[in-house]
């Protein structure tokens, strides 16, 4: 089990392979065999860490910033999947990418709104989470898990909005603000991201 201490100890700093065979036997934290996650940022807002799961596996590259936002937090990392540099995955609830997914750079998912669409609930929003994580009223604020499944290929700058699942084998255009699913093997992009065309 780790803390907060344990995340910024190994994951802001260049681990050892001392440190990562620690890290594959953490209850947190899997890593699967040949992974590269020397340029892997977790920061993590909950207030009890163990209870947050971080799963990752085989012959992953990834080079992108998670972001935990609550205790339940949960990331789900398939096998042989690519994540670019200044790409941020913002979980409060859950984010699952299966096997064979590339996700470029300057990428955004995340599966929340952050803040309520009320402006009378979110007045206090900046105080509150100046205070810590637990001062925060999450319960007015939505939230859904995000899925990408297997064969996926996001290009650079998208966005990946809260409750999305991209069917086996979506390319998502660079620059694309996706808020809806997408059907198996199509090519969407756009704001909203919409289909353009099927693939293989």
């Amino acid at each position: 089990m780790f803390g907060l201490r344990y995340f910024k100890k190994f994951f802001f700093a260049e681990a050892s392979e001392k440190d990562f065979k620690s890290l594959h036997r953490n209850e947190n934290l899997f890593v699967g065999l040949r992974s590269d996650i020397t340029n892997l940022k977790i920061t993590s807002f909950a207030d009890t860490p163990n209870s947050i799961r971080i799963d990752i596996g085989n012959d992953c590259l990834l080079s992108c910033s998670i972001v935990l936002y609550s205790n339940k937090a949960k990331v789900n990392i398939g096998d042989r999947v690519f994540i670019g540099e200044d790409t941020t995955l913002y979980c409060f609830e859950e984010v699952s990418i299966e096997n064979d997914v590339m996700i470029s750079s300057g990428c955004t998912l995340i599966d929340t709104n952050s803040h309520s669409l009320k402006s009378e609930e979110r007045k206090n929003d900046v105080v509150d989470w100046k205070k810590g994580f637990q001062f925060k009223n999450w319960d007015v604020v939505k939230s859904e898990r995000i899925v990408i499944r297997e064969k996926s290929w996001i290009g650079f700058n998208s966005i990946i909005s809260k409750g999305v699942v991209l069917g086996k084998g979506t390319i998502v255009a660079s620059g694309s603000v996706v808020t809806r699913n997408s059907d198996e093997y199509t090519i969407i992009g756009g704001n909203p991201a919409r289909f353009i065309k099927t693939t293989e």
